[in-house]
């Protein structure tokens, strides 16, 4: 598979994803924003991944490639094609689909257990776990599309993610998060100068990388195997 990858900034990579994509045989395409990258205006890939960034939907004189973002992200819905979305990534599909993006309660830094729903079930979600322990970095969230499945919550955060036909997802969390992410958001991140229940202090979020992240490695690459088939040997380049 042909997999387009939009990163947003430099601290939002692929993380712990690119090797995964990698070893499943996929061919990597990737867009940055941050180095002014056009967004494609045609569906030339089969398959889309949406990375986070600094760039809040509920902020005013949004950039113009966010909507043109919204438009590629429905013009690969309507064709049938792949796609996952995660935090800023899920916001975008989120509100590309109609859905709206607002403020959430609390703010989000740090691991946090999220709970599959009742709603859930799809063969991707399936190879993930009905609770989990994952890396989160946020201040919105997004609503459910119409028609989509509500599939994780939070005691923070309602919705953590959602599926759409089995192929079309948007995950408020990190699961492709590595060491360098988490570090990288600690030092440049302006979220870390928020208060409030939701938010672990450094040394919390670093004792908890040896608790967690590996098993969320797992997840990622049990789930990406299920969204994005064994295709051969990988490829990566930018566009």
């Amino acid at each position: 598979m042909r997999v387009l990858v939009i990163q947003h900034s430099a601290a939002d990579s692929l993380a712990a994803a690119e090797s995964v994509l990698a070893e499943l045989g996929h061919e990597i395409i990737t867009v940055r924003i941050d180095r002014q990258h056009p967004i494609p205006q045609s569906v030339d890939c089969d398959a889309m991944i949406m990375l986070g960034g600094p760039y809040p939907l509920t902020m005013e004189n949004r950039p113009d490639w966010i909507a043109n973002e919204q438009a590629l992200v429905r013009r690969y819905v309507d064709d049938g094609r792949r796609i996952l979305g995660i935090c800023l990534g899920a916001q975008i599909l989120a509100s590309a689909l109609g859905a709206q993006v607002r403020r959430n309660a609390q703010a989000e830094l740090g691991w946090h257990t999220i709970r599959r729903t009742s709603d859930a079930s799809s063969l991707a979600v399936e190879s993930l776990p009905q609770q989990m322990t994952v890396f989160q970095w946020h201040r919105d969230t997004f609503e459910i599309p119409n028609g989509a499945k509500h599939l994780y919550e939070s005691d923070g955060c309602r919705n953590q993610g959602f599926s759409l036909n089995d192929r079309v997802f948007g995950f408020q969390f990190h699961l492709e998060a590595d060491l360098r992410t988490i570090r990288t958001f600690l030092t440049v991140s302006k979220y870390r100068k928020l208060t409030g229940k939701g938010i672990q202090t450094e040394a919390e979020i670093m004792a908890g990388i040896n608790r967690h992240l590996a098993d969320q490695r797992e997840h990622m690459s049990s789930f990406l195997a299920h969204l994005l088939p064994s295709a051969g040997n990988g490829t990566i380049h930018e566009q």
